[in-house]
């Protein structure tokens, strides 16, 4: 089922599919599915269910059913997904994550959970909408988020249950050489740089102890802060005239889809929340790593670290980061551009 990556990809989020299936195992496990609907797209099939209203479950109102197959380490992102779950809802958490109510084993190599339902929309989804005093108290919030997380998975890493904890530091540093080996072939094949910045990649890459404080604890990130992943709700401003004119508030209510989370460092957890969230938006990086308290070892040389991480990351970045650079003559240029004062 779904083996094929092309198939997979155009198919892998149709509800005539799934539904069955998505009400089946809602019945199998106490719910009373109303509707079924697909979630935003992502790696695996994703479905949002309104629940008819139970006296034994009076609050209980939307839970999201998501699946996980043998394609893109599926089984892998089940497990870490499953641990996430269990840890961060026993976390006091600035901006809370859904907790896992139910897994299982679907036919086809298939694994599903079911989680808590979050009655918001995505931040990428009213981005116009939000005033810019509203965009600053997300940065500080995510800053704040980040912080907490990272600070509280290095003091209890040794608890938590998933494989990628097992080797602290040393996974992910295999894995940035590994990229460091492949990043000329990766752009290539992506044909996202210039020509004139992409054979300056080995000689701009610094070399990965100086990309990770390795002195300090291992701790866990997100790797994967899109604002696709950041939900929650727009609250109009007391005066309706200034909604109009400068935006609406935002609340945040939960950040979803842990299934990259892995150990890693403040600049990967960087990439997504900037280049996606954020749009690239220096003024909003600035105060989010000004409330997360960036240690002094990336602090320094920071601009030329974080592009670093940028072209290391394992996904291509859109194709808007580096369009304003095409004319650029360095990635040092590139990396002031994007990360400089």
């Amino acid at each position: 089922m779904f083996s094929d990556q092309a198939y997979y990809a155009a198919h892998f989020m149709e509800l005539a599919v799934w539904e069955p299936s998505v009400r089946k195992l809602c019945i199998q496990h106490g719910f009373s599915p109303k509707r079924v609907s697909p979630g935003l797209p992502g790696s695996f099939p994703t479905f949002i269910v309104d629940l008819e209203v139970r006296e034994d479950q009076p609050n209980r109102r939307l839970i999201v059913v998501k699946f996980f197959g043998p394609l893109f380490d599926g089984h892998n992102s089940f497990a870490i997904e499953r641990a996430m779950g269990r840890y961060l809802t026993q976390q006091s958490m600035s901006i809370p994550s859904p907790g896992v109510l139910a897994e299982g084993h679907l036919a086809h190599e298939w694994l599903y959970l079911i989680f808590e339902g979050i009655p918001g929309v995505s931040i990428g989804q009213v981005r116009q909408q939000i005033s810019q005093k509203a965009w600053k108290r997300v940065a500080e919030q995510m800053g704040k988020f980040m912080q907490a997380l990272h600070s509280s998975t290095a003091i209890t890493l040794p608890t938590i249950t998933m494989p990628i904890v097992a080797s602290g530091w040393d996974a992910y540093v295999d894995f940035l050489q590994l990229q460091h080996a492949n990043c000329l072939a990766n752009h290539l094949h992506w044909n996202d740089l210039p020509p004139q910045l992409a054979v300056q990649l080995q000689e701009f890459l610094l070399p990965v102890d100086q990309l990770v404080d390795l002195a300090s604890s291992p701790y866990l990130i997100h790797a994967d802060l899109t604002a696709d992943h950041l939900l929650g709700k727009t609250v109009p401003p007391p005066n309706p005239q200034a909604s109009s004119l400068a935006g609406v508030d935002w609340e945040s209510l939960a950040i979803i889809d842990w299934g990259d989370a892995r150990i890693g460092n403040i600049l990967y957890e960087l990439v997504a929340l900037y280049l996606d969230i954020f749009k690239a938006d220096k003024h909003l990086l600035t105060i989010c790593i000004q409330q997360y308290g960036l240690p002094a070892f990336y602090r320094q040389d920071f601009p030329r670290k974080a592009l670093c991480m940028v072209l290391l990351h394992q996904f291509p970045m859109p194709a808007s980061v580096y369009e304003p650079y095409q004319d650029a003559q360095s990635l040092s240029e590139v990396a002031e551009g994007l990360f400089g004062g």
